[in-house]
């Protein structure tokens, strides 16, 4: 998040009672935890975002002096500008922003990181409509893996909803059998169906613990699922963005994975 620092600065001698008072205000860009890359930061990220902008590609490169720290923008900035790599203090991944014919690129293997820097694109150009093209292979295959445990999860659920519910029967038939045979005063076998009662209680106590168990975890996972989602759509703007929600919930109900990893790529079906 970008910030304006305020700084106050008292400058005196000592002892003395006076005081010059210095006010100077500095803003930090966006991006300003991201340092020019060095050959030594390793190889460039394998994935990327395209967008199409146009003939705003002036106002991007005025954004991107803007939005990075202005050691990180080359000191010939110029026309034949076509982009940047940094490399961030936090993390050490790279980044790169690099612009041709009217397309910008965002190099990054965070789907999460091409989001923010999307965002703040659309907002510098005020773009309310914005189409794009991604491609994050990492965070696909990763993506796979938390589908297929949902997958898992939901089936292992279902299970233990009907065996609970086989359960729940049994117990009934063996109250109706107890107290039948309290009536007819056979006490052992009364005291029988009481045992296998209690049995079966505590075994359907564990199984509900083993589905509140199943429950929590499949509620993470499904928390993964919404949470990519909405990474995929920061990746565009306006309707596009909107779309892309609807469209891959409706991929994941009809568990089309296919058109889904379609959709969070090109934003279409």
């Amino acid at each position: 998040v970008s910030a304006l620092l305020a700084v106050n600065a008292l400058v005196g001698g000592r002892g003395s009672s006076a005081y010059h008072v210095f006010e100077l205000s500095a803003r930090l860009p966006k991006f300003a935890m991201y340092a020019r890359a060095a050959p030594e930061d390793g190889p460039e990220a394998a994935s990327f975002v395209k967008l199409k902008v146009g003939e705003r590609m002036p106002q991007v490169k005025k954004w991107v002096q803007g939005a990075f720290a202005p050691d990180v923008v080359p000191d010939d900035a110029g026309p034949g500008f076509s982009g940047l790599h940094v490399v961030s203090l936090r993390t050490g991944r790279r980044l790169g922003v690099l612009f041709e014919n009217g397309v910008v690129t965002v190099q990054t293997d965070e789907m999460e990181l091409a989001g923010d820097v999307v965002q703040d694109l659309c907002a510098a150009l005020q773009l309310s409509e914005l189409e794009s093209d991604a491609d994050f292979p990492s965070e696909m295959a990763a993506f796979q893996e938390v589908l297929a445990r949902v997958d898992e999860l939901n089936a292992v659920r279902l299970r233990m909803t009907a065996d609970m519910a086989d359960s729940s029967n049994l117990i009934k038939q063996l109250v109706l059998r107890a107290e039948d045979a309290r009536m007819l005063g056979e006490i052992a076998m009364m005291r029988k169906a009481y045992t296998q009662l209690h049995a079966l209680n505590q075994e359907l106590i564990g199984e509900y613990r083993k589905r509140t168990n199943n429950h929590d975890q499949l509620l993470e996972a499904l928390k993964e699922v919404n949470h990519m989602i909405q990474k995929a759509a920061r990746l565009r703007a306006g309707q596009a963005k909107g779309r892309i929600v609807a469209s891959c919930r409706n991929a994941i109900k009809s568990n089309n994975i296919h058109a889904l990893f379609k959709i969070i790529q090109s934003g279409k079906e």
